[in-house]
């Protein structure tokens, strides 16, 4: 029964009982006029002191990764509720934390939500609303335990132990590295200590297991940059969800950047999305975790072309750079800046999202990464229900001695 029903119900009772003045009828406006009135404060007290906290693991998570977090309802009253329903507000896809108890007075409710993370992104979890009634379903009383509290979901990083793109060796980083005279992150061997060499060069350790002076040698640090070139320009992407050019160009972005930063070479990240995404060189973990909250929020939109990356971003690419493109467009419209940093001594690589595999309704094209082939440029192409990893890492001498 609705509040305005109980009410009207009461009026017409007190009419009657007072038109005929029967008794009955007094009796039965003056319980439900007492039941409407205790329905209502037993309502209106029925949320206090209620107290909710939730204790996650991390406030990120990677894309494959379970969410998992521990919610607590406590009731800190002496008087119990009847029955209290918890919605969370959250739009993290597949996120279930709504719960229903029924509490005794300084009682705690405690249960856990498990959540796959399958899409990238920042989202929120929360508010938590408690809403709570009488015994008479006659009022219901709503409030907001917990405001809002973002979540980001990384893109997935996939394991990969080597680039073939690069298959002979990261460039710069060969064994045959000069030594350098100055000290250098890169200690690679010693040798025993001779006149003139630094106090600060020798190894102790060394030095006491053969009894005799040993100085640590260095190498020079490398010198290579890496760029990585996304193309999320929403004209060229196929497919939708998990299976679309979009999520499989973030996730190979993520993979590639990842295994060079482990490598300790410097990367930085361009994006052409929505709007275009640029992150400064650097190296180390802090760069790792840099790009891969840049790459968790980027979208597909209408924003630079491809072909404007390389006279826009020109002044970062020198002779000791390499710049890796990861795009599924069939235009050649880019091909000429790509053309334009090889001659200027940029290593350049090409991760060819094969678009015809995301979306039945685009015919193949084989020809347009054939041209960069011909023009030297190491050419990668992925496909659709492909492994990204074993994409990545196979050698591809065999599979164009194949097509050859």
């Amino acid at each position: 029964m609705r509040p305005w029903q109980a009410i009207i119900l009461i009026l017409l009772l007190a009419f009657f009982a007072i038109s005929s003045g029967w008794h009955v009828l007094y009796i039965l406006t003056y319980v439900l006029l007492s039941l409407l009135v205790i329905s209502w404060l037993w309502a209106r007290y029925s949320l206090r002191k209620m107290v909710f906290r939730r204790a996650a693991t991390t406030g990120r998570v990677q894309v494959g990764e379970i969410f998992d977090e521990r919610l607590m309802l406590d009731n800190i009253s002496a008087l119990p509720k009847l029955w209290v329903q918890i919605a969370d507000g959250s739009n993290l896809p597949g996120h279930r934390a709504g719960f229903v108890a029924s509490m005794g007075g300084r009682k705690r409710a405690t249960w856990r939500a498990r959540t796959a993370c399958k899409q990238r992104g920042r989202f929120h979890l929360g508010p938590v609303v408690a809403t709570s009634g009488d015994p008479f379903g006659l009022f219901r009383r709503r409030i907001v335990l917990t405001d809002q509290r973002d979540l980001l979901v990384l893109p997935h990083v996939l394991p990969i132990t080597n680039f073939v793109l690069f298959s002979g060796g990261l460039p710069g980083r060969g064994r045959i590295s000069r030594r350098a005279l100055q000290n250098t992150t890169n200690a690679t061997t010693i040798r025993d200590y001779m006149p003139g060499d630094s106090l600060n060069r020798i190894h102790w350790r060394s030095s006491a297991h053969y009894n005799r002076l040993m100085v640590k040698e260095f190498d020079l640090d490398p010198a290579m940059d890496a760029w990585i070139i996304l193309d999320l320009h929403d004209s060229v992407q196929a497919g939708e969800g998990e299976h679309s050019t979009e999520e499989y160009g973030v996730t190979i972005a993520a993979t590639i950047g990842n295994f060079l930063l482990r490598q300790d070479l410097s990367v930085g990240l361009i994006v052409n999305a929505a709007q275009r995404e640029f992150l400064s060189l650097d190296r180390g973990d802090r760069q790792v975790e840099r790009m891969l909250e840049l790459l968790a929020v980027v979208n597909a939109g209408a924003g630079p072309d491809l072909k404007e990356s390389p006279a826009l971003d020109a002044m970062h690419f020198g002779r000791n750079t390499m710049a890796i493109v990861i795009t599924p467009s069939t235009s050649r419209d880019w091909h000429d800046g790509v053309r334009h940093l090889q001659r200027r001594g940029v290593q350049v690589a090409i991760v060819g999202l094969d678009a015809a595999s995301f979306d039945e309704n685009i015919l193949p094209d084989e020809d347009t990464l054939a041209l960069l082939e011909g023009a030297n440029i190491p050419v990668l192409r992925v496909q659709n229900g492909s492994s990204i990893s074993a994409s990545l890492e196979k050698d591809p001498e065999a599979r164009f001695a194949l097509r050859r």
